[in-house]
């Protein structure tokens, strides 16, 4: 009689970091069963708010990095002048990223918008916050633009989440994984692959 192996949790992982430092807890988005050793991005949303202040120019569409975090990205006016000026960007965690100006688009790793000018300038101290929502784990979808495009990890067991969200633990730094272990989504290109690995190795997960 043939017998033939299927995926078991943490089965792909040939090294990882001392006690749980490489895993996280986390939900899978329902929908979905998904077998261990599965590449997943994490769906998350953004949206930017004036909270105090007087300038009143608009706040653009948020888009999101591979980096973004779930919470607020506060963003403090640091200089003024005329249908310009400058704020500073601090993380929910309290990274300080570049400086965004105003009237400019706005690139990081972590946020995408541009904060126009307006009738009244932006001013030293306003203050605007840009939130951002979400943190579910998905199977990464290249073609997306909810996150899921970014690879985030790799799902360590097994995962039924047909009928709803269930909690998961997801593999997101410091591992060494056999490659011919992981999982990715149906019709991913060499290419999306390409990037998709760097995205994880930028995260300190290598697949051998």
């Amino acid at each position: 009689m043939a017998l033939t192996e299927t995926t078991h949790a943490g089965g792909f992982i040939l090294s990882e970091a001392n006690r749980t430092r490489s895993r996280e807890n986390g939900k899978l988005n329902s929908g979905q069963d998904l077998a261990a050793g599965t590449v997943v991005g994490q769906l998350k949303t953004g949206a930017g708010a004036k909270i105090s202040g007087t300038g009143d120019g608009t706040i653009g569409a948020v888009t999101l990095g591979p980096d973004a975090e779930v919470g607020v990205y506060v963003l403090t006016g640091k200089s003024e002048s005329a249908n310009a000026g400058t704020f500073s960007v601090r993380t929910p965690s309290g990274q300080q990223l570049p400086d965004l100006t105003v009237a400019a688009a706005y690139a990081s790793t972590h946020i995408n918008l541009t904060v126009a000018d307006g009738a009244n300038d932006w001013d030293i101290g306003d203050i605007i916050h840009v939130t951002v929502t979400g943190g579910d784990y998905s199977i990464l979808a290249p073609a997306a633009t909810d996150g899921t495009q970014h690879a985030a990890g790799i799902l360590y067991a097994g995962v039924d989440a047909s009928a709803a969200d269930t909690p998961c633990v997801v593999i997101v730094r410091d591992i060494e994984a056999n490659s011919n272990e992981i999982t990715w989504p149906a019709g991913i290109t060499a290419a999306q692959k390409a990037v998709a690995t760097n995205q994880l190795n930028a995260r300190g997960i290598f697949l051998r």
